[in-house]
């Protein structure tokens, strides 16, 4: 009976072997035209996930606003096109590392500490944001904060001229109404008067190439899921 069940495991672990050889040899943007190993990735990321990933992105997937931590449970991305490609980079090189591979071209600067923008200054960008982002704005504030926008601020040089953001940079698109750092109007204004210089781990090498995978695959495929399959990620 030992030896039956000896050559059991022996079985399936060849298996298994077998399944994260074909999910590392398969080029990563093709693995999600094949549901089976979709769903493979999915089984072996979800606890890697919860022990690596839950405490800053939170165990539903929907960020931290209060460290930056963005939201995963969305198709909304900082950096790359959200293919399972980017997100792996991401995962194995980080953000602001210091590794010469990790995403790190450029940060939000502190237009208010360094005296660039005045207060008021700051408060009109803000209109102008909630304005791009189809919330509820001041019209006079709005239009001048746009002024300062596309003039000495210059802000389009990272969020471009129609505020859509860049993915090349990591600078959000302002009319998603999609906020790493909150989204309230005091938010907004600390994102501007402060700056943004968040920073992520490079996860390679205290995961392995095959675990990296298998979470970019599983960010992947949680980021297009219906709103309703998402919002209960994480609850009992």
């Amino acid at each position: 009976m030992l030896a039956v069940a000896g050559g059991i495991a022996y079985a399936h672990e060849v298996r298994h072997q077998q399944w994260r050889d074909r999910l590392l040899s398969t080029l990563p943007n093709d693995v999600p035209d094949d549901p089976a190993l979709v769903a493979f990735a999915r089984a072996e990321a979800a606890p890697l996930f919860a022990q690596h990933c839950a405490a800053c992105h939170g165990a539903d997937m929907r960020g931290q606003p209060a460290i930056g931590a963005p939201s995963l449970a969305d198709n909304v991305w900082l950096y790359g096109d959200g293919g399972v490609y980017e997100i792996e980079r991401t995962i194995l090189y980080g953000i602001r590392t210091g590794n010469s591979k990790s995403r790190s071209v450029t940060d939000m600067p502190a237009f208010g500490q360094r005296g660039v923008l005045s207060d008021a200054d700051i408060r009109n960008v803000v209109q102008y944001v909630l304005k791009v982002s189809g919330r509820r704005y001041q019209v006079e504030a709005a239009n001048e904060g746009r002024r300062i926008y596309t003039g000495n601020a210059n802000c389009g040089d990272c969020h471009a001229g129609d505020a859509r953001g860049d993915t090349y940079y990591g600078a959000p698109n302002l009319t998603a109404n999609v906020w790493n750092s909150g989204g309230e109007p005091d938010d907004l204004y600390k994102a501007i008067y402060f700056g943004q210089h968040r920073t992520m781990q490079a996860w390679f090498p205290t995961l392995s190439l095959f675990q990296i995978r298998a979470l970019a695959v599983y960010l992947y495929a949680v980021s297009r899921e219906p709103a309703a399959a998402v919002a209960s990620r994480g609850t009992p």
